[in-house]
């Protein structure tokens, strides 16, 4: 077991799968409830990583050349056996020397699965689906030059945790979430886009064995040749595109900033299968195990999904001026639609994303040397990364679900809204002893007070919504509770007097109290004494 699955956990007392709990940040056995330090995987992980090492250095295939191509510096193994290597990215031709670069050597493979001709017809059916696309067409006039590599690749596995934070200037909430790795592969060759191959992805792990040189015997093999930072970056961000998803989906925005940090990671160099056509500014890759094929998107695409918010008041605000005067509506619409879209727009950064183009997964068997896609079976999926929030809750970390409009939020929400704009028109109704109330000078007062709901709830109360999240917890028989976060404090009655205290020392608070009640006692007049 440990020699297939070396990225595996086990309980230190018992020696069952431990599973690694976020909250608490060590591995617990399910079992009998030991706890792992998250330091133990990593010394058992360097010992077995020592006596592969040792196994294939002494094995009798160990004088393979590994060779640092002089035009584009990839390095390429040349098998045991050949005596001239030439280097598949740039053409480059070089003789062998001898085998020095141990330290860089994989330790676990997954062997290919489709032929290199099985592999041009999966990048070719992409191909003639979207023939239209000049990357489809790019491929399908070069198709014959796709070559199959065992390119090199960290196996990652571990805790990672991150800040996360809305882009709105006046939104300073910030967010934990925390997260595990389950086995994440990140591509170590500079020369090839790891956003490409990232959507190549996922790959079968239970196929992984311990690497020998007889698998690569024949075959093209590239090794790694990034330095230790610009890996830790790419694993950082490809576990953000990944944390991304679930934060933009709770925080009901595509503008946010995600600062990742890595824990007690395992690591293990390794080799996977992929075919490689390269052809100027696109690149496209199959899955020499899966098939699954993704190819270089050339074009930049920018998310506009903000935008709806501010067209909905818009129009809103629009709509509801122009049941007065079309004209006026009209006006006050784009002065209003203005500030809308300029409040939205705040401390957005730059949104353009470029996508991949990728086929679905499959689950590929070979069945008597002929390939076929297993259809009783799920296609392989990518769960590698598990992402939650966390917040602090009596003291403890706690997992919890992020919500903003719930119902009771949103009724308040309305009837305070409701109170506003009607307050004179409830005060008239409280003191008209006689029944002659008119309340359609009302007017008067909506004019002033709509505007006014509308800058109120942009400038503040979407904000306040965003700062004061709720949050809830899963309960054991799968319901959910409401919590309170230790991050909240409610405002005391005594912060809330000096409040009104230093906004009293301002005269344009008063002028504009003394303007609204002004405007309120006036309407109510109009309303009880029309004559």
């Amino acid at each position: 077991m440990e020699n297939n699955h070396p990225l595996a956990v086990y309980c230190k007392s018992c020696g069952a799968p431990a599973n690694y709990d976020i909250v608490r940040q060590q591995y617990l056995c399910q079992y009998c409830g030991g706890v792992t330090d998250v330091k133990d995987p990593i010394m058992r992980l360097e010992k077995w990583r020592d006596a592969r090492r040792k196994a294939i250095l002494e094995g009798e295939n160990a004088d393979a050349e590994v060779h640092s191509c002089q035009n584009c510096g990839a390095q390429v193994i040349i098998p045991k056996g050949e005596a001239m290597g030439k280097c598949g990215f740039c053409g480059g031709k070089f003789a062998r020397r001898a085998f020095g670069k141990s330290d860089e050597l994989p330790e676990v493979i997954i062997p290919f699965v489709l032929t290199e001709d099985e592999a041009r017809e999966k990048l070719a059916e992409w191909g003639h689906s979207n023939s239209r696309k000049k990357e489809a067409q790019a491929v399908l006039a070069n198709i014959q030059e796709l070559r199959g590599y065992y390119l090199p690749y960290e196996l990652i596995r571990g805790p990672m945790t991150a800040q996360v934070q809305r882009l709105e200037t006046f939104s300073d909430r910030k967010y934990n979430m925390g997260g595990f790795l389950n086995g994440i592969a990140v591509n170590t060759s500079k020369q090839l886009d790891n956003l490409v191959l990232d959507a190549m992805e996922p790959f079968e792990w239970t196929a992984a064995r311990p690497f020998e040189f007889a698998f690569i015997a024949g075959q093209r093999v590239k090794l790694s040749d990034v330095d230790g930072l610009t890996l830790e970056n790419r694993v950082l961000e490809e576990v953000e595109d990944s944390f991304r998803q679930e934060a933009e989906q709770a925080l009901q925005t595509t503008g946010v900033t995600i600062n990742m940090q890595a824990g007690h990671l395992l690591r293990l160099p390794a080799l996977l299968p992929v075919y490689v056509l390269s052809i100027g500014p696109v690149l496209a890759v199959v899955n020499g195990q899966t098939g699954r094929t993704a190819v270089t998107n050339t074009k930049l695409s920018k998310n506009y999904s903000w935008l709806i918010e501010p067209t909905v008041l818009t129009v809103l605000t629009t709509g509801a001026m122009c049941l007065f005067d079309v004209l006026v509506g009209l006006m006050w619409g784009a002065i209003f639609g203005i500030i809308f879209f300029v409040a939205f727009a705040d401390g957005r950064g730059d949104e353009w994303r470029r996508k991949v183009f990728k086929m679905d997964s499959l689950r590929p068997k070979r069945i008597q040397a002929r390939l076929t896609v297993n259809q009783g079976q799920e296609p392989v999926v990518n769960s590698t990364v598990k992402a939650l929030f966390l917040e602090p809750v009596n003291g403890r970390m706690e997992p919890v679900r992020v919500a903003f409009y719930t119902p009771l939020r949103m009724l308040k929400i309305i009837l305070g809204v409701l109170v506003f704009n009607t307050l004179p028109a409830i005060c008239a109704f409280l003191l008209d002893f006689e029944g002659t109330a008119n309340y359609s000078y009302l007017g008067a007062w909506l004019v002033l007070t709509v505007p006014v709901t509308l800058i109120l709830w942009v400038a503040v109360g979407r904000i306040r919504i965003y700062n004061f999240p709720l949050f809830k917890v899963t309960l054991a028989d799968g319901s959910t509770r409401q919590v309170k976060s230790d991050n909240d404090k409610h405002i005391s009655f005594k912060e809330a007097l000096n409040f009104i205290k230093e906004l009293a020392d301002y005269k344009e608070a008063w002028i504009l109290v003394g303007f609204l009640i002004f405007m309120l006692l006036g309407t109510v007049g109009a309303i009880l004494m029309p004559d």
